[in-house]
This record gives C-alpha cells, sequence and structure tokens, in this order.
C-alpha cells in the first residue's frame, strides 16, 4: 500500500489519508454489495463542509470509525498507540499524521488545536468505547475541555444500527438474525464558544457534557417512548 502513496497528488500527509478514506469506501461498497449489511446516510454533505471542527459522534458498533473515516474528507483522528506502532499498519498511520492517545495531555491538546487550525477535521467517540445494544451514551469531559480550549465547532452525528450488530463483547463473526440497517444522521453543528460564558472552564465541559448526553438521549429514544 504504502508504495501507491506516491502515485497520489498532494504532501505525504494527505496522500496516505486518501488511501485510508478510499480504502473504508471500498471496504463498505463490497459490504453492500454482497448485501452483508445496508448504508444510509442524511445529511452525509454536511461532513464535506466539516473542516475545522470537531466531529462528535455516539460509537455502538465496531464499523463506526470505519463509516465516518470514509465520509469525512481530511479527517484527523487520535489512534491508540498499538495502531501506531503496529508492523503491518503503523507506516500508514505516522505517514498520515494521526495523533497518537499516548502523548501527555498538553501535547495531546495542541496537536487537536493546530489540526483544527489547519481546518482539519477531528473525529471524536466521546464515550472511549462501544456502547452496549440499550445503553444510552455516557461522555467523558476529555473532548468537551478540548473544544472549550479550542473554541472549535461541534459536529454532531448520530450513529444507529439495527438490529445490533458488532457492539461491545459480540464476537466478530456472529452473524446476526437480519442484514444490519446502519443509520447516520449528520445533526446540528454547536459552537463551543457559547459555553465560555462560564468562569471555570471545568464548568463548561460539565454543561456542554450534560447537553449532549441530554441531546443523544432524545434522538436515541425507541419511538414507542
Amino acid at each position: 500500500m504504502l508504495p501507491v502513496l506516491a502515485l497520489l497528488p498532494g504532501n505525504q500527509r494527505d496522500r496516505a489519508r486518501a488511501i485510508v478514506q478510499l480504502s473504508f469506501r471500498f471496504y463498505l461498497a463490497i459490504l453492500q454489495f454482497l448485501g452483508v449489511i445496508r448504508v444510509d446516510v442524511e445529511g452525509g454533505g454536511r461532513l464535506k463542509e466539516a473542516g475545522g471542527r470537531i466531529v462528535v459522534a455516539n460509537h455502538p458498533t465496531l464499523l463506526d470509525v470505519v463509516m465516518l473515516m470514509a465520509l469525512v474528507p481530511r479527517a484527523q483522528c487520535i489512534i491508540k498507540h498499538e495502531l501506531w506502532t503496529s508492523p503491518l499498519l503503523g507506516g500508514l498511520m505516522r505517514r498520515a499524521g494521526y495523533i497518537r492517545n499516548d502523548l501527555p495531555a498538553d501535547a495531546l491538546v495542541e496537536a487537536c488545536r493546530q489540526a483544527l487550525d489547519q481546518g482539519q477535521s477531528l473525529i471524536i467517540f466521546p464515550e472511549g468505547t462501544r456502547t452496549k445494544p440499550g445503553a444510552l451514551p455516557r461522555f467523558r469531559r476529555g473532548f468537551a475541555n478540548l473544544a472549550t480550549i479550542a473554541g472549535a465547532a461541534i459536529q454532531l452525528v448520530v450513529i444507529t444500527c439495527d438490529p445490533p450488530t458488532l457492539f461491545k463483547g459480540d464476537p466478530w463473526w456472529r452473524i446476526p438474525v437480519r442484514k444490519p440497517h446502519f443509520h447516520l444522521v449528520v445533526d446540528e453543528c454547536l459552537d463551543a464558544n457559547m459555553y465560555l460564558r462560564y468562569p471555570y472552564r471545568s464548568i463548561a465541559a460539565r454543561k456542554l457534557v450534560a447537553y449532549l448526553e441530554a441531546h443523544y438521549a432524545e434522538k436515541l429514544r425507541p419511538a414507542d417512548h
């Protein structure tokens, strides 16, 4: 894969990210062509305009990262350090300039802020791990602190999957009872600056997390409730 980078236009980082995006698009296209899954996206055009924003999504399945990386141009993300040093994928991760999750806190925040200032879209799953079926998202405050420090816009994405599959603790080889339907809704865009009216960033972060948890609870509530 890495030799292909030299054949694509743009700088090395952009070429590497193009490889990742095209690979994920191809993977999803194959899964849909074979009838393994169905994917619908509402408001996908907003993701093409998400440069300089934090793209926040709930995290019900193993494919969430794949779908967002396939949809978001110039996507930046925070990856596990195991991927950074992986013999198989490490070279591509480093060339793509993705951010390691084991950086010191100050360096991690600065790397994210620089990415946003450069017009990159930073994909974050604030839960930190996949949600168990039936459970509502519970967000960590790290992303909220970053959003208020950077004063970044937050593009919300709501992801559902019916029937639930590839959720936390679910073996990847388990076949669901019917074809899984993944539905992504590119929702409203928030301005994190409106939370800066609070005297302390810790309060702003709590308020932002509380708002988003309530927002996702409303969006994910079953229709008959």
